[in-house]
């Protein structure tokens, strides 16, 4: 995609700009400021349809120069062009890439040298975008200029019946209601023509002011819903913090009992008695258990010629099973006293 010359210029003096612009005085401000103002008017045309733009440009009244340099004014106070004829006028049909007409003429301006017989400085320039090309990207545009002596007698001409054109130019070869290209500009610029009234800059103004203070409403308008939203939230903030210090004891609770369920589901009792009443021999009678939820300790006694260590090892249902004391315990009338320790297994029934 092309970059228009002007765009390109500011990018390139955009660090340089930023320090002039913090020394600069109130009339170098005032100059650019209506500089940019005339950019963004030019931008904001060239979004015009067509459709619309295009009956602008045709030619109800006018005043026009003859050929021996008089001009004939026209008898409609609303005429404000001056038509040129042809001859005077250097003309070239270019391609050129697709921009505003503005950034066209730079873009003419800096290649003058090349694209007319003569340099910029001894020319007033003109330029009108016909349509798109036959070339992707690119328009097709007529240039045409008038040397600077000759622009000088036109406005000497035009001074004379005190006349004050908007537009100046040759007509189109295939229209007669329309302006080849729109030299008015170019003298305006070398200073031949007085600048135009300032009744469309205002309206443009304006509508940038007025756009200005719509962003500006918006803005504000924004800001209000927020301070409000903040106050709403400040005001339940003391209510949502009850309910944050809810949830998290809820979340603790929750977690407690998941904590309880797990520990009954791993450390039932009445499975390990079962289990120890099942795998214990006859005639063994238990005297104390101890339980802590991992291992269990039995202890009571047993007949002589039973073993209830060795039934509960080869039970399989309990792991781990040992005796508690080592030494050999006493018999007495009794019985055979027993004491060992055991775990009960995790996929026993």
């Amino acid at each position: 995609m092309a970059v228009p010359p002007k765009t390109r210029t500011l990018i390139a003096e955009a660090d340089v700009n930023l320090s002039e612009l913090l020394n600069a005085d109130m009339t170098t401000l005032a100059r650019w400021s209506r500089q940019g103002l005339d950019w963004w008017i030019g931008e904001l045309r060239t979004l015009i349809p067509a459709r619309f733009a295009g009956n602008a440009d045709r030619l109800r009244a006018f005043h026009r120069l003859e050929k021996n340099g008089a001009v004939h004014a026209s008898g409609n106070p609303r005429a404000d062009t001056l038509v040129l004829p042809g001859e005077l006028c250097f003309i070239r049909h270019l391609q050129l890439p697709a921009m505003s007409e503005a950034d066209l003429l730079s873009l003419v301006t800096l290649d003058a040298d090349r694209i007319l017989p003569l340099s910029a400085a001894e020319i007033v320039l003109g330029v009108r975008k016909l349509g798109p090309s036959s070339t992707e990207g690119l328009v097709d545009v007529v240039v045409g200029c008038l040397p600077l002596g000759r622009a000088r007698s036109v406005a000497e001409a035009l001074a004379e019946q005190a006349l004050v054109p908007a537009h100046v130019g040759p007509l189109a070869e295939d229209d007669d209601q329309t302006l080849a290209f729109d030299l008015a500009p170019g003298m305006r610029k070398a200073g031949l023509l007085p600048q135009r009234p300032a009744v469309a800059r205002a309206w443009w103004i304006a509508a940038a002011v007025l756009l200005l203070v719509n962003l500006g409403i918006a803005t504000l308008r924004e800001q209000q819903q927020v301070n409000h939203l903040q106050e709403m939230v400040d005001a339940q903030s003391t209510a949502l913090g009850a309910v944050r210090r809810i949830e998290g004891r809820l979340r603790t609770n929750a977690k407690s009992i998941e904590q309880l369920r797990a520990r009954r589901d791993h450390q039932q009792p009445e499975r390990a008695l079962a289990a120890l009443t099942r795998v214990l021999p006859q005639k063994c009678w238990v005297q104390r258990i101890e339980w802590d939820g991992a291992r269990m300790r039995v202890a009571g006694y047993c007949a002589k010629d039973v073993n209830p260590v060795a039934a509960v090892k080869a039970s399989g249902a309990f792991a781990f099973v040992r005796a508690s004391r080592a030494e050999a315990l006493a018999q007495t009338f009794s019985g055979t006293p027993f004491d060992f320790n055991a775990s009960l297994e995790r996929t026993a029934p």
